[in-house]
C-alpha cells in the first residue's frame, strides 16, 4: 500500500520530481511524466538538470541558489520535455537532507504555465484594441467633421448644377467621401465602439462590387480579384459596413494566403436549407463563396481559424481578429461560415445569409421629396466647417439658421429669445461645456424646446443614451440632405 504522502504527490496537479544531487530522477508523479512526456522513470536514466532544464546558466542558477539559501521559490522559466519541445513553469526547488542535515538530493515543484501565458498574450492583444479603440474615437470624430464639410456640399453642387461635367465630379466626390465615412465606421466597429446599426435589404453583388473595387487598388496586380456574383439574387438582410466588413475580411485573409499572386473569385448562389441542418433554420439562404488558390490549411488550422486572437502569422503582422469578427458578425445575420480547405489546394469560405422577404430599398430622389414648413433653428457646434456646411443644408431645405460656436453661447442665444427657436441641435463634444451640459442649462429656461444631439462618434448605443438623457433626436456626422429630412420630418409631423 502507498503511503500517505505518496499518494497526496500522486494527486497533485503540478510536477513533482526528487533527484539526487546529480540530478538523477528518483521518483516523478503522474503530472511529471505528463509534461515531461515519459511514461515510466524507472525505465531510463532521467536527470533533470540535463534533460530536463538543459539550460546551463539556469542550472548553475538554481543550484547556487540552493546551496546559498537552502530552496529556491518562484522560478519563471522553460523546461523541456522528451521530444525536446518547452513548456513555461513556476519552478521551486529544496534540498533532500538526512538526518544529520546533510544534503542528499533535490525536490523540484513544477506548475505549467501555458494557459497563463496564453492569457497574458490574449490580455496584451485586448489592451491594443483597447489603444486602437481610443485612437480611433478620437480620429472618428475629427475625420467626421471634416466630412461633413464635403459630403453635403457634393450633395448641393449635385442638385444646383446642370453642367454633366461637374454633375459628374460632384457625385465623384459624394461616393469617395461617403466611402471614406463607412471606412471610419469599419475602424469603430472593429475596435467594438461603434454598435450595430439599423439593418438594410441589400443587394450582395453591389456590396462585393463596391468593396472589392477598393481592395483591387490596394492588393497589386499580381493579385486578380473576380467577382462571379450573378445580379439577379435575392436580397439579403444586413448593416451595409458590417457586410463590407465581411467581404473585406474575407478577401484579406485569401490574399494572405495567396503570399503575393494567384487569384480570388467571388461567388453566389440560393440554396435551400432543410430541417436536418442543425446550424440553420429551414429556408432560402444566398451562399457567399469566397475561393483562393492559395497556400490551403490543415485540419487543426481549420479548427482555430474562427477562434479571438488565433493567426498562423508572425508576431507583429496580425491580431488574429478579422475572422473572429466576421463569424461574429455572420452569426448575429443568423447565418453561418463554413470553410473547406485543404494544405497545397486553396481555401474556400462558404458565407450563409437568410434571404430578405423585402425587396432592395431604391434610393429615393433627394429633390422630389417634400419638406416639412420651415423652421427656426439653432446651430451650436465649435467646428467652424460643420456651423457653415449644416447652415447650408438647412438653408437649402428653407429653414431659418443662427449659429453658435460654443455652449454658453449658444444658451446665451436662448436665454434672450427662447420663443424664436423651434430646434437646436448641439454637438456632443466641444471644450468647455460639452452638449448635455449645454442641452440641460437650454431645458432649464424652457424645457419644451426640442433638442438634437449630433456626433461624430457612436451611434445606436451613444443614440440611446442621448435619448436618456432628454435628448428629442441623435444626429449622426457627417450630414446628409436626406438625414436632415427624415430628422424634421420624425420631430415635426405634419
Amino acid at each position: 500500500m502507498k503511503s500517505t504522502s505518496i499518494q497526496f504527490l500522486e494527486l497533485l496537479h503540478d510536477g513533482f520530481c526528487a533527484t539526487d544531487l546529480k540530478g538523477t530522477v528518483l521518483y516523478a508523479n503522474p503530472r511529471a511524466l505528463e509534461l515531461i512526456k515519459l511514461e515510466d522513470y524507472t525505465a531510463i536514466t532521467l536527470n533533470f538538470f540535463k534533460d530536463v532544464v538543459r539550460d546551463e546558466e539556469r542550472i548553475e542558477e538554481i543550484k547556487n541558489k540552493i546551496e546559498q539559501y537552502s530552496s529556491v521559490s518562484d522560478i519563471e522559466c522553460n523546461l523541456f520535455n522528451r521530444n525536446r519541445e518547452y513548456f513555461p513553469v513556476i519552478l521551486t526547488a529544496n534540498y533532500i537532507r538526512d538526518y544529520d542535515g546533510t544534503p542528499e538530493g533535490y525536490l523540484f515543484l513544477f506548475k505549467e504555465m501555458s494557459a497563463f501565458k496564453e492569457m497574458q498574450v490574449r490580455l496584451v492583444q485586448a489592451q491594443k484594441m483597447e489603444s486602437i479603440g481610443l485612437l480611433a474615437s478620437g480620429i472618428a470624430h475629427e475625420f467626421n467633421n471634416i466630412l461633413s464639410g464635403i459630403l453635403p456640399n457634393a450633395e448641393l453642387i449635385k442638385m444646383t448644377t446642370k453642367e454633366e461635367a461637374n454633375l459628374a465630379r460632384a457625385d465623384m466626390i459624394h461616393k469617395a467621401s461617403f466611402r471614406a465615412a463607412n471606412i471610419v465606421k469599419q475602424l469603430l466597429s472593429f475596435a467594438r465602439i461603434h454598435e450595430v446599426e439599423d439593418m438594410e435589404t441589400l443587394a450582395l453583388n453591389e456590396a462585393v462590387s463596391e468593396t472589392l473595387g477598393v481592395l483591387d487598388k490596394l492588393f497589386g496586380k499580381e493579385i486578380r480579384l473576380e467577382n462571379r456574383i450573378p445580379l439577379d439574387l435575392p436580397p439579403i438582410d444586413a448593416n451595409a459596413t458590417q457586410l463590407q466588413q465581411v467581404i473585406m475580411n474575407l478577401a484579406i485573409n485569401a490574399r494572405d494566403a495567396l503570399e503575393g499572386r494567384g487569384e480570388i473569385v467571388f461567388l453566389a448562389e440560393t440554396v435551400k436549407v432543410e430541417p436536418s441542418d442543425k446550424s440553420l433554420k429551414p429556408g432560402s439562404y444566398i451562399v457567399l463563396k469566397v475561393k483562393d488558390n492559395g497556400h490551403g490549411m490543415t485540419p487543426e488550422v481549420m479548427e482555430k481559424i474562427f477562434d479571438p486572437f488565433f493567426t498562423t502569422k508572425e508576431p507583429g503582422k496580425g491580431t488574429g481578429l478579422g475572422l473572429s469578427t466576421v463569424y461574429g458578425i455572420v452569426k448575429r445575420l443568423n447565418g453561418d461560415i463554413r470553410v473547406e480547405s485543404e494544405p497545397g489546394r486553396g481555401t474556400q469560405f462558404n458565407v450563409f445569409f437568410p434571404v430578405s422577404p423585402e425587396p432592395v430599398a431604391t434610393e429615393a430622389k433627394a429633390g422630389n421629396q417634400t419638406d416639412v414648413a420651415s423652421r427656426n433653428v439653432m446651430i451650436i457646434d465649435d467646428e467652424l466647417v460643420v456651423r457653415e456646411m449644416a447652415g447650408d443644408l438647412l438653408d437649402f431645405l428653407g429653414h431659418t439658421v443662427v449659429k453658435a460656436e460654443t455652449g454658453e453661447e449658444g444658451i446665451e442665444l436662448f436665454r434672450m429669445q427662447p420663443s424664436r427657436f423651434d430646434l437646436i441641435i448641439i454637438d456632443l463634444i466641444m471644450p468647455k461645456m460639452n452638449g448635455v451640459t449645454t442641452m440641460e442649462k437650454i431645458r432649464a429656461i424652457d424645457d419644451q424646446v426640442k433638442i438634437v444631439i449630433t456626433s461624430g462618434v457612436g451611434h445606436t448605443s451613444k443614440k440611446d443614451e442621448m435619448l436618456q438623457k432628454g435628448a428629442d433626436a441623435y444626429l449622426q456626422k457627417p450630414y446628409s440632405l436626406d438625414a436632415f429630412r427624415s430628422m424634421f420630418a420624425d420631430l415635426f409631423p405634419e
